[in-house]
């Protein structure tokens, strides 16, 4: 039974070790996004993990191309973390003041309550504020000078694999489509991403299979996926890979698969090497992992149509589910064809369930090929409730100044002070701080149907 099915049954000491001292090794597009995500001690730890692998590291074309596509969006991401940061404390601040002088009116409470209160947790605001600037003073730029992708480039030097042929594409898509139609693993739980994005895990696992097949040779498999069509689960707890992808991955190449999350990799590669682990390097690993799965599973991009298409520009609805309350939501969507340069995005929120309150609005392209909306709650202790939600977005490449204007300039048009201006955009849900952020004909228009609903 067992050479019938040896795929299934656990390996021995000895064929890990073979495997571990012989493989090609390879990870994920995600495993290397997050380096972007860590602190740098985090960071250094997984990158020499790679090292110790030297000329046994691979990669297939599919995690190159899936990083290359969405890099400059992370790093976007995390760098608009610090100002996210800002201001919650910010709202904190504003919300203490606010009790603060509730309290100091009510005649039968002394006033030395409210500032003695003030005068403790205030310089603490103060602290947290001042840190996180120093943080952000001190974060790299990543996108004019990045010493992570230096080090990859270095690290995968020669040892990119192929990308698909043309005349093998169709045929691909055409497993793919019956794969997600059938749950079957990897990948048919990205069915919401839309395009041909939710076929790339797919496409992923078949250039793995494909390499291990080609050269006749194991492989350790690094991801930082933790859905179900990847990880077999009982009972909310993970057991470990989908059998039906090591038997797959057995029947295909002849050879055993070993697959582990980033956090494991680093575990076991400790254990082997007798180095001491950076237990907080897999703490952190496992933080940023739980973080996008919750959102992974709250947040499911249901729709999206583009009503006008060019090649400096698209136009569209992006619909979103929501399936339990979140601080933010992102949708992500494509440019098909790709568009001629990086565009800019201008977004509306045209519908959204009954009981949302103040929100922000942010969009961004990283890149030619897609982009993210955001809407994000303006209220420290609100959540963005559950039910659906309709963004309307406008990218384009034509020169930003053709279709935008300052809030300085604007003021000026409509004869209005600039902080009320600036108040009454924050109240509709368009992200501006100061008088020089530019705004957008739809973020005007979406200003104007908010003070008309509100002042008739």
């Amino acid at each position: 039974m067992k050479e019938e099915f040896k795929w299934y049954f656990p390996m021995s000491e000895d064929d890990i070790n073979n495997i571990w001292n012989g493989c090609l090794l390879t990870v994920d597009a995600n495993v290397l996004l997050d380096l972007y995500r860590y602190h740098e001690s985090t960071r250094n730890t997984l990158i020499e993990s790679l090292k110790q692998f030297n000329d046994r590291l691979w990669l297939s074309n599919q995690a190159a191309e899936e990083f290359i596509r969405n890099r400059t969006g992370v790093i976007v991401s995390s760098e608009k973390t610090f100002k996210k940061a800002k201001d919650e404390v910010e709202e904190f601040k504003n919300s203490l003041q606010s009790t603060i002088s509730q309290l100091k009116g009510n005649r039968i409470i002394p006033d030395e309550i409210a500032d003695g209160l003030m005068k403790k947790i205030g310089p603490a605001i103060d602290e947290a504020l001042d840190k996180i600037t120093e943080s952000k003073s001190g974060y790299p730029k990543y996108l004019n000078d990045d010493p992570i992708l230096e080090q990859l480039t270095e690290l995968f030097r020669g040892s990119v694999g192929a990308a698909f042929s043309e005349e093998e594409i169709p045929g691909l898509i055409r497993e793919a489509e019956h794969r997600v139609e059938n749950k079957i693993p990897p990948g048919y739980m990205d069915d919401n991403k839309g395009d041909d994005r939710q076929y790339g895990d797919y496409l992923l696992w078949r250039q793995i299979l494909d390499k291990s097949k080609f050269d006749d040779r194991s492989i350790i498999f690094v991801t930082s996926e933790r859905k179900e069509d990847w990880w077999e689960k009982v009972s909310g707890k993970t057991i470990g890979p989908r059998p039906e992808l090591l038997r797959e991955a057995y029947d295909y190449t002849g050879k055993r698969i070993l697959i582990y999350q980033t956090d494991r990799f680093l575990e076991y590669l400790s254990q082997r090497s007798g180095n001491t682990l950076n237990s907080d390097a897999v703490a952190e690993i496992r933080a940023v992992d739980m973080l996008r799965s919750d959102m992974e599973h709250a947040v499911e991009v249901v729709g999206h149509d583009v009503t006008k298409r060019t090649e400096s520009s698209q136009e569209g609805v992006l619909v979103i589910n929501l399936t339990r309350p979140v601080k933010n939501i992102t949708g992500s969507g494509s440019f098909d064809p790709h568009l001629q340069n990086v565009p800019t995005i201008n977004v509306i929120l045209e519908s959204a369930p009954d009981e949302l309150g103040s929100y922000k609005l942010r969009a961004g392209a990283g890149t030619k090929f897609n982009f993210n909306l955001h809407v994000i709650s303006a209220e420290r202790n609100q959540l963005l409730p559950v039910g659906q939600y309709v963004l309307k977005y406008q990218a384009s490449c034509e020169s930003p100044q053709s279709v935008m204007t300052t809030v300085k300039k604007l003021a000026k048009v409509v004869g209005m002070p600039t902080d009320l201006l600036i108040k009454q955009f924050l109240e509709a849900g368009v992200d501006v701080e100061n008088e020089e952020d530019e705004v957008s004909n739809d973020q005007k228009q979406q200003l104007l149907k908010f003070l008309r609903s509100t002042h008739g």
